[in-house]
């Protein structure tokens, strides 16, 4: 779990420091861009190489808000199926032994395996939240056996607030770096950066409130 925490920030780090070169040549090459980011997001948020919202934010800035949204919702949810495979090889009955001793763990593992709205619903909940990471909860998921239909509806539709704020925000920060020809001032980037982990936080703040009654009751 230390590995899946650390390793996603570090190539976030890495990879919006290629953004203002790397951004370009995909968005004049859009139909070329859109598979390499396809297949390159899927595959560095699926290994735990990179955050799902630095993904979003690469996308936004590079194909705006729109289609950058949409490319990296497709992206997150194949990425989450690859994480959801690798984790159920890797965790296979191990975890299951130690739900089995934390009495906390045993409430979410039994609403994560209700009936199919409960799961969607608590799978949800769980991809709102930025804490844990998009990494830790495909490990959570996989290693609990959460049936992969309603993990996958749920994913999606936990995704798609932090996702479009994350898109949004880098998508309005490239448009004033388009218009002035230069940099934006420094404190606007800040700003937009400060707005996405409020709005992350707040979101998340909720779900894990909602999260928690529904374990307890």
């Amino acid at each position: 779990m230390l590995v899946l925490s650390i390793l996603p920030p570090l190539g976030s780090f890495l990879l919006l420091a290629t953004l203002t070169t790397l951004a370009p040549w995909l968005r004049e090459n859009v139909a070329l861009g859109l598979v390499l980011y396809f297949f390159a997001a899927t595959a560095l948020v699926g290994l735990s190489l990179l955050p799902s919202f630095a993904a979003a934010m690469f996308a936004g800035w590079t194909f705006g808000f729109g289609l950058g949204l949409v490319w990296a919702m497709a992206a997150s949810t194949a990425a989450s199926l690859v994480a959801y495979a690798m984790g159920r090889w890797i965790a296979r009955d191990r975890v299951i032994a130690l739900i089995a001793e934390n009495p906390a763990a045993q409430a979410v593992h039994r609403a994560l395996l209700g009936d199919w709205r409960r799961i969607v619903l608590v799978t949800a909940l769980l991809r709102l939240s930025p804490l844990p990471s998009f990494a830790v909860v495909n490990f959570s998921l996989a290693s609990a056996r959460t049936p992969l239909g309603g993990c996958t509806v749920g994913t999606v539709i936990g995704l798609i607030p932090r996702t479009a704020a994350a898109a949004f925000v880098a998508a309005g920060i490239e448009k004033l770096h388009a218009e002035k020809l230069t940099d934006p001032p420094l404190w606007i980037s800040i700003a937009g950066l400060v707005a996405f982990v409020c709005t992350s936080l707040a979101i998340g703040l909720l779900a894990r409130r909602a999260l928690t009654r529904m374990s307890r009751g």
